[in-house]
């Protein structure tokens, strides 16, 4: 039985770039210790690509000024915001009078979860539990140890804001 034709992914037109040939006929002449060492740098320079997207989602989102206040009641918590720092290695998480800074590293950690795709409740769990594993001091000046995820899913909704998806 004939098969359709899918049309060429990004994975496929990878696939005829001369570089990626040459790689992929390297790879049988190196030791497990040399495959290690380019999977960790393939996964190094995938997470700067990544790093490298939010700075300039930032950056465009920066440039369009500030958005206009959708008219209604204003939400419980509208001292919290996003800020980049100048060099935009960093940014700060506000919450009334707390600041906390993270690295852009972080910060596409917790897009990457609040873009998930998952319900709000899911996606509120997991970002209290990353907090909790990876900025303790977050999780518990911003009361994310309490039994309310209300914090949380604002977050997450600012995540989203600040950070929208290509094309969003």
């Amino acid at each position: 039985m004939p098969t359709a034709k899918r049309p060429a992914s990004k994975k496929t037109a990878a696939t005829k770039s001369p570089a990626l040939k040459e790689l992929l006929a390297l790879l049988p002449e190196l030791d497990e210790e040399g495959v290690a060492f380019l999977l960790e740098q393939a996964k190094v320079h995938r997470y700067n690509m990544e790093v490298e997207k939010l700075n300039a989602i930032s950056d465009r989102v920066a440039a369009a000024g500030p958005r206009p206040t959708p008219a209604g009641p204003k939400p419980t918590n509208s001292a919290l915001r996003i800020e980049r720092s100048a060099d935009g290695a960093t940014y700060h998480l506000v919450a009334g009078s707390d600041w906390k800074m993270f690295t852009a590293e972080e910060m596409a950690a917790l897009v990457r979860i609040s873009r998930s795709g998952e319900a709000d409740e899911e996606i509120s769990r997991r970002l209290r539990a990353w907090f909790a594993r990876e900025r303790r001091d977050v999780f518990l000046d911003l009361g994310l140890d309490g039994p309310s995820i209300g914090m949380a899913k604002d977050i997450a909704r600012l995540l989203v804001a600040t950070f929208p998806p290509r094309g969003g």
